[in-house]
C-alpha cells in the first residue's frame, strides 16, 4: 500500500507532456482565452481544433497539472497554438511543447512546419527564430481582431 502512495506522489511531482483528453476542454479554453484574446475571440475557434481528428492536442503537466498546451494540424503541419499559463511562461515549458510537436510531425512524415503569428508578438518571433523557424511571409487581417500575421516556417 505504501508503495502506491509513493508512485501516485511522485508522478504529482514529474512534468511530462501527454495528449489531451476531453477533460482537458476547460483548460485549454480558459488558458486560449487568457493569452490569446489580444487577437480576437478563440471561444469557439480552439473548442473547433480541439474535436477535430487531424489536430492533435498535447498538454503540459507539471505536479499533476496542466500548465501549457500546444496544437498540430496533422494535414497540413500547422501549429495552431502554442499556450503556457503567464506564471510559467520563460521556464522553457512552451520550448518543451514545440519540440514534442515537431517530433510528433516528423513521426508523421511531416517535413516542414508553418504558423501564424502577429506581427507585433515580439516575444513570439524571437521565440520560433531561436527555434529555427524563418519568417517565409504576411498576411493582412489574419487574426479575428484584423490583425496582420507572419507566417513562418520550418523545415525538419
Amino acid at each position: 500500500m505504501a508503495g502506491k502512495k509513493k508512485e501516485r506522489r511522485d508522478v504529482k511531482q514529474r512534468e511530462f507532456i501527454r495528449l489531451a483528453i476531453k477533460e482537458d476542454r476547460s483548460f485549454i479554453r480558459t488558458l486560449s482565452g487568457e493569452v490569446f484574446s489580444i487577437f480576437g475571440d478563440y471561444s469557439e475557434i480552439i473548442p473547433r481544433w480541439f474535436v477535430n481528428p487531424a489536430v492533435i492536442t498535447v498538454i503540459y503537466l507539471k505536479h499533476g497539472h496542466p500548465v501549457g498546451f500546444a496544437m498540430l494540424y496533422v494535414l497540413s503541419g500547422e501549429i495552431l497554438a502554442i499556450a503556457v499559463l503567464p506564471k510559467y511562461q520563460r521556464r522553457g515549458i512552451g520550448s518543451a511543447l514545440l519540440n514534442h510537436i515537431e517530433c510528433l510531425a516528423y513521426q508523421l512524415g511531416l517535413r516542414r512546419l508553418l504558423l501564424h503569428t502577429a506581427t507585433e508578438n515580439t516575444v513570439a518571433h524571437l521565440f520560433f527564430q531561436k527555434a529555427g523557424f524563418t519568417v517565409i511571409s504576411t498576411r493582412e487581417n489574419y487574426y479575428p481582431k484584423g490583425q496582420p500575421a507572419l507566417i513562418i516556417s520550418k523545415g525538419m
